[in-house]
């Protein structure tokens, strides 16, 4: 368990491990974030520095005997959850066995809750319950994306800081100097990439060496959306199984129309396609757009929220309401 810290995350990192705060007993370390930039990464190398027995500055030996058993992943006084699962309480409740059972070969306790969600009170009162009554030197570390709304219980124990985003600026050298794209993409290309990434450096690469073949082969078709042939539309949106990235693409892709109907181009996420933006302007009627946006907008919250939901069936719903509206509404 090492990792090498992205650049966008250095001083970052070094804000917090000099900040003085891990001289307290007992608290909890607040990190948001707005995208995906390597929080994960960035928590390791805080709880590396912190359990190391020869630190120096902001480095830590990564050779002693707690941070091998971080390499390891079988440090005891270490416990992490990932909320991208299914957490449910009886987990907290296995954490709290061992936490009181574990051997005391470190200065501290550090519970590391990944894309935590506030979201049970259960879960919240026992958290608070360890900050409060703890008898040894306990830190829990929670990272979140910032639209998640914390208690106030919980804010007022807890160290808050924020992982700002990086410029598109920045991101777009950091693109251009990094050595492991497949392919040699232009300015714009790369832009559309960070802008439909979320300004995440890390998803902007995943795009353009994974998912830009898709994406190109998609909008570069995407006139087939115009035909009177509901199995040509659904051919083109479902190519692949890519339904739910075609979607999304869709979705940013009628955005980008809309900003050119109230004149908004300042912020266009499919830069590089700039020229089938304003052809299917002229196509499609400013009314029709708002529909299909608010239908793939529905399509993704029964999607991703119903779990014994037909898949295929809100496919094929998706599919004939897009044909619908462009051809009939």
């Amino acid at each position: 368990m090492s990792y090498k810290l992205y650049p966008w995350l250095k001083n970052f990192y070094n804000k917090i491990i000099y900040s003085n705060i891990f001289v307290n007993k007992n608290f909890g370390l607040l990190i948001n974030y707005d995208c995906y930039l390597g929080v994960n990464i960035l928590v390791i190398n805080i709880i590396k520095w912190l359990f190391c027995n020869y630190k120096y500055n902001n480095k830590f030996c990564n050779n002693c005997l707690n941070c091998n058993l971080l390499n390891k992943n079988n440090h005891p006084n270490f416990f992490y959850l990932n909320f991208k699962k299914n957490i449910k309480f009886v987990d907290i409740l296995n954490i709290n066995d061992k936490f009181y059972n574990n051997l005391y070969i470190s200065n501290y306790k550090v519970i590391y809750f990944l894309n935590f969600k506030f979201n049970n009170k259960y879960i919240n009162n026992f958290l608070l319950k360890i900050l409060e009554e703890s008898y040894y030197k306990v830190i829990i570390i929670f990272t979140y994306l910032s639209s998640f709304k914390i208690p106030l219980t919980i804010l007022s124990r807890c160290y808050k800081f924020k992982l700002k985003t990086p410029s598109e600026s920045y991101i777009l050298n950091f693109i251009l100097n990094y050595k492991n794209l497949y392919i040699n993409f232009n300015k714009n290309q790369i832009i559309s990439s960070i802008r439909l990434s979320n300004y995440s450096p890390i998803l902007s690469i995943f795009f353009l060496n994974k998912l830009w073949y898709f994406r190109k082969k998609f909008i570069d078709n995407i006139d087939i959306l115009l035909s009177s042939n509901i199995n040509d539309v659904f051919n083109l949106l479902n190519n692949n199984n890519f339904i739910v990235y075609n979607l999304y693409w869709l979705y940013y892709f009628f955005l980008d129309i809309l900003k050119y109907f109230k004149n908004n181009v300042n912020f266009i996420y499919n830069i590089d396609y700039l020229y089938k933006i304003k052809y299917f302007k002229n196509l499609i009627n400013y009314n029709k757009i708002f529909l299909i946006l608010d239908k793939i907008l529905l399509f993704y919250n029964d999607f991703n929220n119903f779990i014994n939901i037909n898949k295929k069936i809100l496919i094929f719903k998706i599919v004939y309401d897009i044909f619908y509206i462009l051809n009939f509404k």
